[in-house]
């Protein structure tokens, strides 16, 4: 059986501290990394090994039971969970789809921003703030925003 060499960096790293554990594809993911990128990666190391889905089809499928999953939890730890295992997986839909999580969050904060401050400004004109308005009326504005 042939030794790759990370894993023998590995070997040699864990014989210096004293670990008798063995080497991990997700080894050398750092903690450091943003939520997003770091579950990329982890994704991206563990679909290198044929940890993955064949089908994108089972992608879809498994970021809808995320998300019913929520549904279902009780407990405020069981809803972080659920929608950090939602996250997760809408992460690796991302990456089946060939999109960088990271590039379209961004870019969805900027479009939220830049429609929400159209938004405050179209009611600036009208003298009114966001709390004089139903959430009906304002979603009726952000309607006529999202559409220019």
């Amino acid at each position: 059986q042939q030794i790759s060499w990370e894993n023998l960096k590995f070997v040699e790293k864990n014989i210096k501290k004293g670990s008798n554990s063995p080497p991990s594809s997700m080894d050398g993911v750092s903690n450091s990394l943003p939520a997003l990128m770091r579950s990329l990666k982890l994704q991206k190391n563990a679909s290198k090994v044929g940890f993955d889905w064949p089908d994108i089809a089972q992608v879809y499928d498994k970021v809808i039971e995320e998300l019913n999953e929520i549904k279902m939890a009780q407990t405020q730890n069981d809803i972080e969970e659920e929608i950090g295992d939602l996250l997760f997986s809408v992460v690796n839909l991302a990456r089946h789809l060939g999109t960088d999580p990271e590039e379209a969050i961004r870019r969805a904060n900027l479009k939220f921003e830049k429609r929400f401050r159209n938004l405050e400004n179209e009611l600036f004109c009208e003298r009114k703030s966001i709390s004089d308005n139903s959430i009906e009326e304002l979603e009726k504005i952000w309607s006529i925003i999202k559409n220019r």
